[in-house]
């Protein structure tokens, strides 16, 4: 449920979609990409989605 919202996701400042420094550090990236997955899936999936984003951006900061 959350690859449409990362693939369409506001990039923000960040030039590239595999600058994951630059978008979990970009405001922008994280509120498109938090409305869209809150919006788009539930249960499971939605704490599933919010876990992973979460761990992705925990090893680059």
């Amino acid at each position: 449920c959350a690859n449409s919202c990362i693939a369409d996701a506001n990039l923000g400042s960040c030039t590239s979609a595999t600058d994951l420094l630059c978008l979990c550090t970009s405001s922008a990236f994280i509120s498109s990409t938090t409305t869209c997955i809150e919006a788009a899936c539930t249960g499971s999936d939605l704490a599933t989605a919010l876990s992973v984003s979460q761990a992705i951006c925990a090893s680059v900061v």
